[in-house]
């Protein structure tokens, strides 16, 4: 069951979306769309509107991983709509809920919401070789489905079922892979630091806190091997008391250089909000 989010800045942050989402509701740009179409593409605008707006609002109350995929997925959407219908009260309410469901603060409360027992979860920066093609699969994606159900329900049958054919097929994989961006994290335990990240390691790093020697804030990696998946700025090195063995994934040793299996005694992360991971840590 989700946990219900405890700290007064992811509280604030998931209430400001929810808060804008209602008032995307009462503006409904989806409908202002529809009352310009025939009969068949207005249910499907409507459809699709509303069910995408439902499924935001249920994912708002319950977060989770999860949640903050389907948000990921549906807000950019609602901005989209709200553009072309040109209603500056829906332009301004998506525009919010996407800049604040992009910040630190409300990725963190999101993959908190699924935390099991005494864990805190710090989600991890984004790898910048992965942003340009998880946004080009969305783009893909969404638009195979929603522009081909539109196209079939304004009896454009050829065009229509074959975006829609992509749809379904890219359904298999696209959800999948951008889910993956969205289980990336930092996780303490009373036991010690959980690197939980399966689009770069292949295998969960667990370290005891007896096997942690320090862990400080560097603006670079230096000699610890990087586990960040490409980010810039600071990171987070973590200097074990002996080497570890860390299995990373396909993708990342190819991009290294290096075999899967290393043996490491310093390791960088980039937590999203690394200050307060630090303090959290060290605390």
């Amino acid at each position: 069951m989700a946990k219900l989010i405890s700290l007064r800045p992811e509280r604030i942050a998931v209430s400001v979306v929810l808060l804008a989402w209602v008032v995307l509701a009462l503006s409904a740009p989806w409908q202002a769309i529809a009352d310009d179409t025939s009969r068949p593409v207005s249910w499907a605008l409507l459809t699709w509107g509303w069910l995408s707006w439902t499924t935001v609002g249920a994912s708002l109350l319950v977060p989770s991983p999860m949640s903050l995929t389907i948000v990921r997925i549906v807000v950019p959407l609602s901005v989209v709509v709200s553009l072309v219908a040109s209603q500056p009260i829906a332009v301004f309410c998506s525009v919010v809920a996407l800049i604040v469901c992009a910040s630190s603060v409300f990725v963190d409360a999101m993959v908190q919401g699924g935390a099991y027992g005494d864990e805190k979860r710090f989600a991890l920066r984004t790898p910048l070789p992965y942003v340009v093609p998880a946004v080009l699969a969305w783009a893909i994606y969404t638009t195979s489905l929603v522009g081909g159900s539109l196209l079939l329900a304004a009896q454009q049958y050829v065009i229509g079922a074959i975006l829609i054919a992509l749809g379904l097929f890219l359904s298999r994989t696209i959800p999948k892979r951008l889910h993956r961006l969205a289980r990336r994290w930092l996780v303490l335990v009373p036991v010690g630091v959980v690197v939980h990240d399966h689009l770069v390691l292949h295998e969960t790093i667990m370290a005891p806190s007896a096997k942690i020697m320090s862990v400080v804030r560097a603006p670079d990696v230096g000699e610890a091997a990087d586990l960040t998946g490409g980010t810039f700025g600071d990171r987070l090195t973590i200097t074990l008391t002996e080497a570890d063995k860390v299995v990373m994934s396909a993708i990342t040793a190819k991009t290294l250089g290096t075999t899967e299996a290393l043996h490491v005694k310093m390791f960088c992360i980039a937590p999203r909000r690394l200050t307060a991971a630090l303090s959290a840590i060290t605390q």
